[in-house]
């Protein structure tokens, strides 16, 4: 009697795998997805965290060295964002993707967060605040 060495998988076998791989790939694609979208928002919330400690030790520096002197602008070039305050500026962009941030006038920011929706920031040189309409229901959700 003649023994035969099994070299290859069966079709019952090969399907098989194949099955298991899509019920894996169904249930962990919508689950990465809430969990990218949770990692854009605590970068946001972050960042903002950031800009309003950086612009509180500003303060506090300025008040210590008992100069009166105001911060009239954050950056002072187009391609960093907070270069003045930050010690790792943010980038500047006027692409529409979740987590960039743009400049849209001399002390109004824009955020854009998930969906395409964003959320402006004003800064204010006389109080050093850098807040956003708390009406918006995206705004509160990032500065909670």
């Amino acid at each position: 009697m003649t023994t035969k060495n099994k070299r290859a998988f069966s079709l019952i076998e090969i399907i098989f795998v194949i099955a298991v791989i899509s019920i894996i790939l169904v249930v962990a694609i919508p689950k990465m997805n809430g969990i990218f979208e949770s990692a854009n928002t605590t970068k946001i919330k972050s960042e903002i965290l950031l800009i309003r400690e950086a612009l509180n030790n500003y303060k506090n520096k300025m008040i210590l060295k008992g100069s009166t002197a105001t911060l009239d602008s954050l950056e002072d070039n187009d391609k960093y964002l907070f270069n003045k305050i930050l010690q790792s500026p943010i980038p500047a962009t006027n692409h529409i993707k979740v987590g960039a941030w743009s400049k849209i006038s001399a002390t109004t920011y824009k955020v854009y967060v998930k969906d395409g929706n964003s959320v402006e920031f004003i800064y204010d040189s006389d109080d050093y605040s850098f807040e956003c309409d708390e009406d918006n229901l995206l705004c509160q959700e990032l500065t909670q």
